[in-house]
C-alpha cells in the first residue's frame, strides 16, 4: 500500500500537479484493491474515502481559480454593455 499524506494533515498546500497526481494514483490503487477484495472491505471503504477527500479538494481549487478569474478587471479590447447595447441600435439605423 502506498502512503499519502494523512487526512490529519493541512492539505489547502497542495499545488495542482500534485493533487492531480495523488488523485491518479490513489484511483489506480482502489481500482486494484477493489479487484481484490470485497467492495464492502476495510481498506477499499478507506481508499474510496480518502480519494473523494482529494477530488473534493480538486473541485474546491478548481472553483478558486474560476472565482479569482471572474474577479479580474476587464481585459482590453472588451466592449461593455452599454457600448455593445449603442453599436447595436447603431447598425440598425
Amino acid at each position: 500500500m502506498k502512503f499519502y499524506r494523512g487526512s490529519h494533515e493541512d492539505r489547502s498546500d497542495y499545488r495542482e500537479d500534485e493533487l492531480f497526481l495523488t488523485i491518479e494514483s490513489l484511483r489506480s490503487e482502489l481500482l486494484e484493491v477493489a479487484q481484490e477484495r470485497s467492495l464492502s472491505d476495510h481498506m477499499v471503504v478507506e481508499l474510496s474515502q480518502r480519494l473523494d477527500g482529494y477530488i473534493v479538494m480538486a473541485q474546491n481549487k478548481m472553483m478558486e481559480g474560476l472565482r479569482s478569474r471572474q474577479k479580474e478587471p476587464a481585459h482590453y479590447g472588451t466592449i461593455s454593455k452599454s457600448k455593445r447595447v449603442r453599436s447595436k441600435s447603431a447598425l440598425q439605423q
